[in-house]
C-alpha cells in the first residue's frame, strides 16, 4: 500500500468539523473491475488505491469529488475511455482558447472527477501520455486544457488537504498552484526548466499563508530574468498579493516587451480599499512618466484607467 494513503487518512481526520470532510464508502475491487471491463481500461493505480482504501466521491476541491455514476458525461462520452487523451503534459503553458487544440469536447481518455462550476471541470487522464495526471478543462473552449503539476491523484488530493490545513488564503486558484514551502517554491521559480512549474510556483505565492519579508525582492529577481510571458504574468500577480511593498515593485514591468504584461502591471499597481481605489504618489508618478513614452494604445488605456481610478 502507498504510504500516502495513511498520510491522507491522518490529514482527513485532522480537518476541523467545519470542513464537513465526508467521503462516500470505498468501492470494492469488484465494482472497479466492472467499470474497467465495461470501458476497456484500467484506472491509474493511485486512483484505485484511493477508491478502495479511502473513499468514493465527496470531500474535495470546489464542489467535491464526483461519484462513479458521474465520471462520464458530455466531457467524456461512452466508449471513449480507451482512446488516448492526446496532450503531452508540461510541454508549455497553454494559452488562448481550446480551439487551438486538435480536438474538441468530449475529451477522450479521461473521466471527470470534479465539477468546478459553469463549464469548468477537472479530469483524470486514464489513457494517453498524461495517464494518471489531473487536467483542467472548459467544455465550451474558453481556455485550453492545462495539467495540474501533481504527479498523480494521491499527490493532488494530499496537496488539497495540505492547503486546507495550512490555511491558504483562498482555494480558488488551487488548479494553478503546487505543493511546497517557500524555499522549495523559490527554487522552482528560479531554477526549474519547465515554465508550467515556474508558473505554478508563482501562483502559489498568491495565497501561501506563511511567507518571509524577503519574498517580494526574490519575486522581482525572478521577474527580471524570466523568459516566458505567462510566468512573468503570474509573478506580477504574486507581487501584488504581497501588499504595498510588492505593488511598489510592479513598476519594473512597465518596460516589459509584451504589451499585455505592461497593462497588467499598471492595473495591479492600484489597490482597492474599503474607502475606494488607492494609488500612492510614487506609483502615480511612475505611471504618469511611462504614459508619456508608451506607444501601445492598449497599454496607454490601461495606464489611464489606473490613473483615473484614484
Amino acid at each position: 500500500m502507498d504510504v500516502r494513503i495513511t498520510r491522507i487518512q491522518t490529514k482527513l481526520a485532522a480537518l476541523p468539523a467545519t470542513e464537513k470532510a465526508v467521503l462516500g464508502p470505498p468501492l470494492t475491487e469488484a465494482q472497479i473491475l466492472d467499470f474497467e471491463d465495461s470501458h476497456g481500461v484500467r484506472l491509474p493505480e493511485e486512483f484505485r488505491q484511493f477508491l478502495t482504501r479511502i473513499g468514493h466521491g465527496g470531500y474535495g476541491p470546489t464542489y467535491g469529488l464526483l461519484p462513479m455514476e458521474r465520471w462520464l458525461g458530455r466531457q467524456t462520452g461512452m466508449g471513449q475511455l480507451a482512446e488516448s487523451f492526446p496532450i503531452v503534459p508540461d510541454l508549455d503553458v497553454p494559452q488562448g482558447p481550446a480551439g487551438h487544440c486538435k480536438f474538441t469536447v468530449p475529451f477522450p481518455g479521461t473521466i471527470t472527477v470534479v465539477y468546478r462550476g459553469c463549464s469548468d471541470f477537472t479530469l483524470l487522464v486514464v489513457t494517453g501520455p498524461g495517464r494518471g495526471r489531473l487536467v483542467e478543462v472548459n467544455d465550451e473552449g474558453f481556455f485550453a486544457p492545462r495539467f495540474h503539476t501533481d504527479s498523480d491523484f494521491l499527490s493532488w488530493y494530499e496537496r488539497w488537504l495540505d492547503f486546507v490545513l495550512t490555511g491558504h488564503r483562498g482555494l480558488t486558484r488551487f488548479a494553478d498552484q503546487m505543493s511546497g514551502n517557500e524555499a522549495q517554491l523559490v527554487a522552482t521559480l528560479l531554477d526549474d526548466e519547465l515554465p508550467t512549474r515556474r508558473r505554478a510556483a508563482a501562483y502559489t505565492f498568491i495565497t501561501h499563508p506563511a511567507l518571509s519579508i524577503d519574498l517580494p525582492g526574490t519575486l522581482l529577481q525572478a521577474l527580471t530574468t524570466e523568459t516566458h510571458p505567462a510566468v512573468r504574468e503570474a509573478i506580477l500577480r504574486a507581487l501584488a498579493a504581497q501588499g504595498e511593498h510588492g505593488r511598489d515593485l510592479l513598476a519594473t514591468a512597465l518596460t516589459d516587451p509584451v504589451p499585455g504584461i505592461r497593462s497588467l502591471a499598471a492595473i495591479l499597481m492600484t489597490t482597492r480599499t474599503p474607502q475606494g481605489w488607492r494609488l500612492p504618489a510614487q506609483r502615480r508618478e511612475a505611471l504618469s512618466q511611462h504614459l508619456a513614452d508608451e506607444t501601445d494604445d492598449s497599454v496607454r488605456d490601461s495606464i489611464q484607467r489606473a490613473l483615473n481610478l484614484t
